[in-house]
């Protein structure tokens, strides 16, 4: 396709040959490969519900079902950091008719740092990168942070909240290399989600995030740019042409985007070469079609960040993730200090999806609890998914957990 952007700022080393063997068995004939038609493929999603994977990964889907003339589901396997999916892939059978969609940023980063009883390398082919979204930091608009620099500077001064989605991500890599390139102090703060780490932006919970710029479109016209934690700003438009982060401070960090990727099989150039030329031939084409461009945009995805990225290409992207975690990821190893407060449940909303309480501070608070990221006990007993949050109601006296600030909850312990 002509209009895609094929440029490889968003790898840090790619691979320059791929291997003559694996090379002849996916060049092989349309006729061969449309030899194969399963009724149903399975993909793998091991992120949460309605994160930006999955809602991509939907979007994907629509179109590619179309192409492959197959129904393709969903299957949502979360916990661990993306380890429970992983393990559950490989349960399944390796013929082509199961796939795992994953965003290998977050879930290599797992991987280097869980150092699970299997390889990488041989459970899984990457077929491609369906997205990638760019990550950035942003401040509320009238912020008196007016760039990257009055946050360093603010962070040289005195220890300055900077908040994240997620504790083991590149993101967290980038703020501490910054940390030590720049002599600055930040508390960094895991608010759970890429969607709740806007909220806690604009309700002024925390001054600062480093999120992913589908996720920073939520706030409009509420949240300015300041840089982008790429080799160059892919996406001018969706971020006030803010600079890059490294550009911008004369630094050196890991790239931070979320790489929207489809895993097939490591087994599969092998023993199922027909099948693995059909996948990607019509994955490719998918990318390609109208309809997908259009409502990947809608999700956040802009059509320049619907790239070209094979195997050996991804691989060598994974490889730098694993070099910098090995590198700077001794802190991924400290534990988070939460916060609990002993408070009578003021008010109930949203079918327990949100609380009140009295905060340390003698303030009344807001904060979400999730279904699955929130642990929830009622008279002693952990009480699971929505029938928990159901049990929830006004005047319980609880002890509430959360690390940072009172965006999401950690816990609740009620009576």
């Amino acid at each position: 396709m002509a209009s895609r952007i094929t440029q490889r700022l968003f790898v840090v080393a790619a691979a320059t040959v791929l291997s003559a063997a694996v090379l002849s068995m996916v060049a092989l004939s349309a006729a061969q490969a449309g030899e194969w038609k399963p009724k149903q493929i399975t993909i793998v999603l091991p992120h949460s519900l309605g994160g930006g994977q999955d809602r991509l990964t939907r979007v994907l889907v629509k179109v590619w079902a179309k192409k492959l003339g197959a129904k393709l589901k969903v299957l949502n396997k979360t916990g661990a950091s993306g380890r429970i999916g992983f393990d559950y892939f490989r349960t399944q059978p390796q013929d082509g008719t199961v796939l795992l969609t994953t965003n290998i940023a977050t879930t290599g980063i797992m991987y280097a740092s869980q150092k699970p009883p299997w390889k990488w390398q041989d459970t899984f082919y990457q077929l491609g990168v369906f997205g990638v979204d760019p990550g950035a930091v942003f401040v509320l608009k009238d912020s008196p942070y007016k760039s990257i620099k009055d946050v360093i500077a603010a962070g040289q001064k005195k220890t300055t909240v900077f908040a994240l989605s997620s504790w083991r991500s590149t993101e967290n890599m980038t703020i501490h290399q910054l940390m030590a390139q720049k002599k600055a102090s930040f508390q960094v703060i895991p608010i759970g989600g890429g969607s709740d780490l806007v909220t806690a932006v604009l309700g002024g919970h925390v001054p600062v995030g480093l999120g992913k710029v589908s996720n920073i479109q939520k706030g409009g016209d509420r949240v300015r740019v300041l840089a982008v934690a790429l080799a160059t700003n892919p996406v001018p438009g969706m971020t006030n042409n803010a600079p890059t982060l490294d550009g911008a401070l004369g630094t050196k960090t890991v790239p931070v985007a979320s790489y929207r990727s489809i895993l097939v099989p490591a087994a599969l150039p092998k023993k199922y070469p027909d099948r693995l030329k059909k996948l990607k031939t019509t994955f490719e084409a998918t990318k390609d079609d109208a309809e997908y461009i259009k409502l990947a945009k809608k999700v956040g995805i802009a059509p320049a960040n619907i790239l070209d990225m094979d195997h050996p290409e991804m691989l060598a992207l994974l490889g730098s993730f694993w070099g910098a975690f090995d590198k700077h990821g001794a802190f991924f190893k400290t534990k988070l200090k939460m916060t609990k407060v002993s408070s009578k449940l003021l008010k109930v909303g949203k079918k327990g999806k949100k609380v009140t309480f009295i905060d340390t501070d003698g303030k009344k608070k807001k904060i979400k609890v999730h279904r699955r990221r929130t642990k929830v006990y009622i008279g002693g007993k952990r009480v699971k998914g929505k029938k928990g949050l159901k049990m929830l109601k006004a005047g319980m006296e609880c002890e509430i957990g959360y690390i940072g600030v009172p965006v999401l909850a950690k816990q609740l312990k009620c009576k």
